[in-house]
């Protein structure tokens, strides 16, 4: 199937032979398209001009310095092709803000509980995936010295065609020797825990479950599993691939919140926290100019300028850092200084 085919990296005839016509036509611009259409087919008109739209415009902003940065304005869908990408506007948002609630401890605990097939076939309501979040993070805090944790629920793998619903739990580890260490008395309880629960909840009868766990200790290494736990969990491509009927389901989550925080990191609780720790709080944002609040130049706040569309940004007075952000050429120099070694 066609869908099949972007996510392997082969391309239909069709495909290649606009390819050679139109250099910037591409398997994104396929994947959004197919969204798009079935959106409109099944009713979701304001979704699918959202994702349509997506891109096209953007947010110009300036200090009172006068430094300048226009930021594509997106529509953080994760089913759109641009915003499910990997180093979008929102994985980044998500990504950033994940930092300074995890990022601080000797060790950074990752723990995987997934579900049997059957589960994910019966998609279970939001209810039902609140629950199961909070019994994840509830055996995390019951087997492992943390004052809290984050938890997002991926709902499918990384093959296509098939809902996979899996939490990952992401948890400071305090109290510890810096290695992370588990023993095993202390995974087969956690593993016993979650099976237990899994079949009291879906009236299973499951003699195990697995479970999967890891840990990082360096700041490189928790960057990367936190980039990784807060990356997109039903991409485009994923999205097509599924069925009517969990498209339908996909689609219903709508307002549920997939990344959730418990215990001292709360969104109540976090900051009193980490300063009870003596640690002061970092808004991580600032270290990507696409999300940053202030200059980088001066320390001064952007403010609101106007909306364009972003065909009309001119390369004579922008530079274009990525695919979402442009500044003014003083502002460009000042970054490609400080980033060179």
């Amino acid at each position: 199937m066609q869908v099949a085919e972007l996510s392997t990296g082969k391309s239909s005839p069709y495909v290649h032979i606009q390819s050679k016509l139109a250099p910037a036509f591409s398997p994104n611009d396929l994947c959004k398209s197919w969204v798009v259409e079935w959106l409109e087919a099944k009713g979701y008109e304001k979704r699918a001009l959202q994702v349509h739209a997506c891109g096209t415009q953007a947010v110009s902003l300036q200090c009172p310095n006068g430094h300048q940065k226009v930021v594509r304005m997106t529509c953080r869908k994760e089913i759109c092709p641009r915003c499910g990408q990997v180093g979008s506007l929102a994985h980044k948002e998500r990504y950033l803000r994940a930092l300074d609630r995890l990022i601080w401890g000797p060790v950074l605990g990752y723990m995987v509980f997934t579900l049997p097939r059957e589960v994910s076939e019966a998609m279970p309501s939001k209810e039902k995936l609140s629950e199961i979040e909070r019994e994840a993070v509830k055996i995390v805090q019951d087997n492992f010295s943390t004052p809290g944790a984050m938890a997002r629920l991926h709902l499918m793998g990384e093959e296509i065609e098939h809902l996979h619903i899996h939490v990952n739990v992401l948890f400071p580890l305090i109290d510890t020797n810096g290695k992370g260490e588990v023993p095993q008395t202390t995974l087969d309880n956690i593993k016993q825990q979650w099976t237990t629960f899994v079949n009291r909840t879906f009236n299973l009868n499951k003699d195990t479950t697995n479970i999967f766990y890891k840990f990082a200790t360096s700041p490189i290494k928790m960057r990367h599993k936190i980039k990784y736990v807060t990356r997109a969990v039903v991409t485009a491509e994923k999205f097509l691939s599924l069925s009517n009927e969990a498209k339908h389901w996909y689609l219903s989550l709508t307002g549920w919140h997939n990344t959730r925080w418990y215990g001292q990191l709360s969104n109540a609780k976090y900051k009193e926290y980490l300063k009870s720790r003596g640690l002061d709080f970092i808004d991580h944002r600032e270290e990507d100019i696409a999300l940053a609040k202030r200059c980088p130049i001066c320390g001064e706040k952007y403010k609101f300028k106007e909306i364009i569309d972003t065909g009309a940004i001119l390369k004579s007075q922008f530079s274009q850092i990525d695919k979402d952000v442009w500044v003014d050429l003083e502002t460009a120099a000042f970054l490609k200084n400080k980033a060179s070694p």
